[in-house]
């Protein structure tokens, strides 16, 4: 698909420092009365840092020819720079597709809105149309339908929430040429589409893959249960075959197991949960061409295979990037560990070396840093954590040439490398103290304006 299935052709860039941990100066941060938020997307990354005195602000960083960082224009950006919001509107979330963005949050008057951005050939961004937009542009809604989750896979988008008498409902729109709409056909959406889901199941979670979807929730007896639908040349639905499905299938899982989590990567998946006596378990399936299973090999699987994880490891999370996967939790005396399998050409799993590995290899991570998020993109990773002091620090690795690990270049690295947020948070700080907001705090970001509505002839409820 289109660039960002080019990307494995070439490794451009060095790698910066010397030894295991590439040095940046002007990096040491505190996060005094601040949250830090990092969403990364196929290219692109964002910062949402929230103020404890109301000072929210967004920056972005990476790949923006279609304008997916909302800042007004199609410029890369190897710099945080400042994202404009629309005037009124409160961030609550943002979501990072492949080349397009949302934002979710509150209008003046204190009412749901959202926001979209980025590239639209197919209707991803539920404007009823496709035209791309590089400015935040207002999403309509059906009437009547409060939205509570938004989720985004390759170029197809969900909302999930609530109708007008308070039943759950889903609604989905974009690329559709594999089903992963779950509607029964393979035709795109430009506008928000109502979803069948299985009689008798209420959803609990939409977990958007690349080109293929699962539900996870509870069937009509109370029942854990999984459906999916969409591509399966790899075997990532997980139902034993290779075969795409343009409805929801129910997804057998082992014997004894209840599924807590469902991960999704290109076209690679997970499942973590218990086992029959309350044992921490790992599944897996789909494209295993890298390694990305965790299994020791590069075969495809289309069915769920028990992931072996390092002897003494407790696993807390799974994160799945394009190809690469990582386990974050903790060792046997209660440390700290992550490791990593799979793709690693552009230095996304933070080793040190750009070789793939087929087995879980533990992640080397900077000397006194406490590691409390792990952050996957397409082809680069972020580790968000705490210094030896407790400082707020954020490091990166893996795929930048377009400069989505922020770091002022384009370079790729394949060692950790520290992220410089200080100025960043610093500038924010003294306007949570001050009483005040600053513009501009980074590179010019473009036009201000922004698409407030939309000609009522492109989206009818």
């Amino acid at each position: 698909m289109r660039e960002i299935d080019k990307k494995r052709k070439h490794s451009s860039g060095e790698p910066s420092g010397i030894g295991l941990f590439a040095k940046k100066p002007r990096t040491s941060s505190e996060l005094t009365d601040l949250e830090m938020r990092v969403v990364a997307g196929d290219s692109l990354t964002f910062l949402y840092i929230k103020g404890k005195g109301g000072e929210d602000k967004l920056y972005a960083s990476g790949y923006n020819k279609y304008g997916q960082l909302g800042v007004g224009d199609e410029r890369n950006r190897n710099k945080w720079t400042e994202v404009p919001f629309p005037k009124g509107f409160k961030i609550e979330k943002v979501i990072a597709g492949a080349e397009y963005s949302f934002l979710k949050g509150k209008g003046k008057d204190g009412e749901d809105k959202l926001y979209a951005s980025g590239w639209n050939r197919y209707g991803q961004l539920g404007l009823c149309n496709t035209t791309d937009r590089n400015e935040w542009t207002e999403v309509p809604v059906p009437q009547g339908f409060t939205v509570e989750k938004v989720m985004a896979g390759l170029y197809h988008s969900w909302l999930k929430g609530k109708g007008k008498d308070g039943e759950d409902k889903l609604y989905a729109c974009g690329w559709n040429y594999y089903g992963q709409l779950g509607l029964g056909n393979t035709t795109n959406r430009t506008e928000w589409t109502e979803v069948p889901v299985p009689q008798g199941f209420s959803v609990e979670k939409v977990i958007a893959g690349r080109s293929y979807t699962f539900l996870k929730g509870k069937g009509k007896n109370g029942q854990d249960k999984i459906f999916s639908c969409g591509a399966n040349y790899g075997g990532q639905l997980g139902l034993g075959d290779t075969k795409d499905r343009t409805e929801w299938t129910e997804v057998p899982v082992p014997q004894g197991f209840s599924v807590e989590k469902v991960i999704a990567g290109r076209s690679h998946i997970f499942l973590k949960g218990k086992g029959e006596y309350g044992e921490d378990k790992v599944y897996a399936s789909g494209t295993n061409r890298y390694g990305q299973l965790g299994l020791g090999d590069i075969t495809d699987r289309n069915e769920w295979t028990e992931v072996p994880v390092p002897q003494g490891f407790s696993v807390e999370k799974v994160i799945a990037g394009d190809d690469h996967s990582i386990l974050k939790g903790k060792g046997k005396d209660g440390e700290d560990k992550m490791y990593a399998a799979g793709y690693n050409t552009y230095g996304q799993l933070g080793l040190g070396h750009r070789w793939k590995t087929r087995k879980w290899t533990e992640v080397p991570v900077p000397q006194g840093f406490s590691v409390e998020k792990v952050i996957a993109g397409g082809f680069h990773s972020f580790i968000k954590g705490k210094g030896k002091d407790g400082e707020g620090k954020l490091y990166a690795s893996g795929y930048n040439t377009y400069g989505q690990l922020g770091l002022g270049d384009t370079a790729n690295r394949d060692k950790w490398t520290e992220v410089p947020i200080a100025d960043l948070l610093k500038k924010l700080q003294e306007d949570v103290n001050d009483g005040k907001q600053e513009d501009d705090v980074s590179e010019a970001s473009g036009s201000s304006g922004f698409s407030m509505g939309l000609n009522p002839r492109d989206c009818m409820f």
